[in-house]
């Protein structure tokens, strides 16, 4: 029920700016620089990699993220973290409606094609 939750909420774009803010810190910082890279506010970035970790976590993916928050002080904001994690490596691709950034769209490209799912 977390991960769903996670999901659920972070999925719109000011909820999840919301929650980076309670993150705060370095981590926010870099994922603002993220966001701005991709030519996007924080809130839309956030949001699509929370909607393409939705789209693309399988269900042991999904239960090694309840496991890992189950229990915290903050759950979702401790998932949000791991989710937001690979997609800020260099390179890191996510989808969004279908077109995947940094890179042109290909109809062959899959979930299993994002580097930070593998």
């Amino acid at each position: 029920m977390l991960v769903a939750d996670l999901i659920h909420s972070c999925s719109n774009e000011r909820v999840a700016q919301a929650a980076l803010m309670c993150i705060g810190g370095r981590f926010a910082e870099r994922v603002r620089s993220a966001a701005q890279g991709k030519g996007m506010n924080v809130g839309r970035f956030v949001s699509i990699v929370v909607r393409d970790f939705a789209r693309c976590a399988d269900d042991n993916v999904r239960e090694a993220l309840r496991e890992r928050i189950v229990g915290d002080d903050q759950p979702l904001l401790k998932g949000l973290r791991a989710v937001l994690e690979p997609a800020l490596e260099d390179g890191a691709l996510f989808v969004d409606d279908d077109i995947i950034l940094n890179q042109p769209y290909s109809a062959e490209m899959t979930c299993a094609g994002l580097r930070y799912y593998q």
